[in-house]
């Protein structure tokens, strides 16, 4: 039932009658087979033999149908999840029927393994399933099927019920199955009726369009996130979710430690937003991401990310007095949140893993790892931010020449140019977008924009505009309300409240450069300002206070790339800062600076979706090796670990028994003999006499103040192997090893 939940909620188009129908025939015909035990392992090497047949005979089928099942979960995993897997192209003839196929071995499997997890009682993987559900639906904000989560939950509950029970592989007593049965009976009838009126109470679509439970969500999430990366303690940085944003404060703790080779100034980029929709910041979305993974990974696959394009850019030219030292550098985050990786703009190269189809066209680097991750390094390029308006126009020269003006050759030149040329207009389709509201509030503001379909204003006029109304017309300050009232952030910064910090102030100014045609976004991270470098040698720790804490704006320079703005006024002066007036006041085009081109790059064949089957089988045979090896690891560890308990079981049985303290070493076997005892079913007149005796020396040595016989300690001993004799004898050989290592009896 869970795997169906799964398959439902992924896939919906899934038919569940044939998956169902063959994990009940499955399950069945498995409790069939274990009652048959003294030919159950005859059963299961035929069963194997038939199965190794079968998948030879309808290999094909069965490798189209997993395979179109698999494209279909790479569909929405992709679009609602970021999460990229390999397309493979099918075949259309067959597919349904190959489908068909895939889903009756696939309920075999379910049924056959379900069966196991509730045979050998393996309580952790059972828990473990049911928290898949979960965290799948978290990651995907999709929707089950009420119903099917409601009776899934409650037959875990009855399996972990029916686990507790049948130790000994009955039920028990009557008492025992009555009360079973009427649990599970009742059980279900809640689930499946509270299910009916739950959806008939909360239609899907409402609960989904519901602002209560968005607000419920993104209220658990920010909790979560918090627990998990433990970043309020540094600072007040919202990650983009302007209407927690309130009074501004930080500690002076050190949030981070940074040891660089060559020690400079540099901003730390850690949170990117690009999508702004009244209230927050946000990514753009993994199905837009997705519609353009072939773009990026095109781009990825030749090398060009926007995380390290301002170096790419200052390899092309040569000038000695810009920034051209590689250095490398090691951070250790104390207090920040460890939610990200914080990286300068002079990026060198993407750290490990990073790298790849899967990268995604944001500049937010996540950290790995549950918790995050609290050390890393990089390579850098020492401070390109106070030389960038040089950089710029040396990098549209060479650009717009087609020539080498350095050392990077005619085709490093072409190359850049041309995947620069498919970024950029991703960059001004996505990063332009601007709410119709504030577009006519920038406009009553700010004067004209310009006409955004032609290009836009140029880099100087905007900044400087920007800069003077915000100045002019807006107040600093550390202490602000929070904006929780329906509406616009931004409009009500610039319209009511007009006080704001860097939250504020880079927010509106983002917007503004949108207004002007210009690619923006919103950034959050930190700053090593000069201040900080001041003294510090090569190997030196540098402490960054929880203060340097900050919101700045981007924007996209073209043929450049992404060049940090202050736009905060008390912020003015802090860190180094080009020279506006210099380089800045060409009027741009859209998607400037170079030749136009196609707005999609060109398609290699087989780079994402045409694979031959050699590439399918190659693909599901490195998921059956990692399978085997998980498996292994697992079974191994599994082995050590029942060797281990055994072990130390036995050895502290003996150790009771052996006690020079006869009442002690009596109390123990009494007790022992009572859980043997309570294992079996039914034993002979003669055991059952000597049971019944041993019981009331055991109670004698626990209760009594007189001591106890040498004889009688014997008799408990001569108990103890009449009980284990006779409970062995009437086991099978499977309950005899459940005994003997999983519950450890003997």
């Amino acid at each position: 039932m869970g795997t169906f939940a799964l398959l439902h909620t992924l896939v919906p188009s899934v038919n569940g009658i044939p998956f169902l129908v063959s994990v009940a025939v499955t399950a069945l015909f498995c409790g069939f087979l274990f009652r048959l035990r003294e030919h159950l392992v005859a059963a299961v090497f035929s069963l194997s033999a038939a199965a190794g047949i079968c998948l030879f005979a309808f290999s094909g089928m069965l490798l189209n149908g997993f395979l179109s099942l698999w494209n279909q979960l790479a569909e929405v995993l992709g679009k609602k999840a970021g999460i990229y897997l390999t397309i493979y192209q099918l075949k259309d003839s067959g597919k349904a029927n190959g489908e068909l196929a895939a889903l009756i071995f696939l309920g075999i499997a379910c049924g056959l393994l379900g069966f196991l997890i509730l045979k050998l009682r393996w309580y952790v993987l059972l828990l473990l399933f049911a928290a898949v559900l979960p965290v799948v639906l978290v990651k995907t904000s999709l929707l089950p099927d009420t119903r099917l989560c409601l009776c899934f939950y409650a037959g875990t509950l009855l399996e972990l019920n029916y686990m507790t029970k049948n130790k000994g592989g009955n039920l028990g007593n009557a008492a025992d199955v009555s009360a079973f049965i009427a649990g599970a009976f009742g059980l279900l009838l809640v689930s499946v009726f509270g299910g009916v009126f739950l959806q008939s109470l909360v239609p899907k679509n409402e609960y989904q369009d519901s602002q209560l439970v968005a607000n419920a969500k993104e209220e658990a999430l920010s909790g979560l996130s918090r627990l998990r990366y433990k970043g309020q303690g540094a600072n007040s940085l919202p990650d983009g979710k302007l209407k927690q944003t309130g009074a501004w404060s930080a500690s002076s703790d050190t949030a981070l430690e940074i040891t660089m080779e060559h020690p400079a100034s540099l901003y730390l980029r850690g949170f990117v937003g690009s999508v702004y929709d009244g209230s927050s910041w946000t990514e753009i979305s993994t199905e837009k991401a997705y519609e353009e993974k072939d773009l990026f990974y095109w781009l990825h696959k030749d090398g060009f990310y926007g995380e390290d394009q301002l170096q790419n850019a200052r390899n092309l030219i040569q000038d000695d007095s810009l920034s051209g030292e590689t250095g490398t550098i090691s951070i250790k985050n104390k207090t920040a949140s460890s939610k990200y990786l914080y990286t300068p703009y002079e990026l060198s190269g993407l750290p490990d893993g990073y790298t790849g189809e899967n990268a995604q066209a944001d500049s937010t680097l996540y950290a790995r790892g549950l918790f995050g991750e609290r050390t890393y390094r990089f390579s850098s390029l020492g401070n390109l931010v106070s030389d960038f308006t040089t950089l710029g126009a040396k990098v549209y020269q060479t650009l717009t020449a087609g020539n080498n003006a350095g050392n990077g050759g005619a085709d490093a030149v072409n190359s850049y140019r041309s995947q620069e040329s498919y970024y950029n207009t991703f960059v001004y389709q996505e990063d332009t977008a601007l709410p119709a509201s504030l577009k006519t509030l920038f406009q009553k503001e700010l004067g004209d924009g310009g006409n955004r379909d032609e290009g836009h204003t140029d880099y100087y006029t905007a900044i400087t505009r920007i800069r003077s109304y915000l100045e002019k017309n807006m107040t600093y300050s550390s202490q602000t309300d929070v904006f929780s009232e329906d509406g616009d952030f931004t409009e009500n910064f610039l319209t009511s409240s007009k006080i704001g910090h860097s939250v504020h102030f880079a927010t509106a100014a983002a917007l503004m450069f949108r207004y002007y045609g210009i690619p923006a976004r919103y950034v959050e991270g930190y700053l090593i300002t000069p201040q900080d470098i001041e003294g510090k040698q090569a190997g030196d720790t540098i402490e960054i206070p929880g203060t340097n804490g900050h919101a700045w704006t981007e924007i996209y320079v073209d043929g450049l790339g992404w060049i940090p703005l202050e736009m905060t006024p008390s912020y003015y002066g802090v860190m180094e800062e080009a020279n506006l007036k210099t380089g800045l006041e060409a009027k741009g085009k859209l998607a400037a600076s170079i030749p136009e081109t196609e707005s999609q790059p060109p398609v290699e064949e087989n780079i994402r979706t045409n694979f031959s089957l050699k590439l399918a089988l190659f693909g599901i045979e490195k998921f059956l090796l990692l399978f085997l090896i998980v498996f292994d690891t697992f079974m191994f560890l599994f082995i050590l670990a029942v060797i281990f308990l055994r072990t130390f079981t036995n050895r502290k049985r003996r150790k009771c028994f052996a006690s020079q303290d006869t009442k002690l070493a009596v109390r123990a076997m009494a007790g022992y003999a009572r859980t043997l005892y309570e294992h079996g079913e039914q034993y002979s007149q003669e055991t059952t006499l000597l049971y019944k005796k041993v019981t009331k020396i055991g109670q004698k040595a626990a209760f009594s103040p007189h001591p106890v016989s040498a004889s009688e300690r014997h008799d408990t001993a001569s108990c103890i192997r009449h009980l284990k004799k006779e409970l062995k004898a009437s086991a099978s050989w499977y309950d005899r090893w459940i005994m003997k290592y999983i519950e450890r009896l003997y």
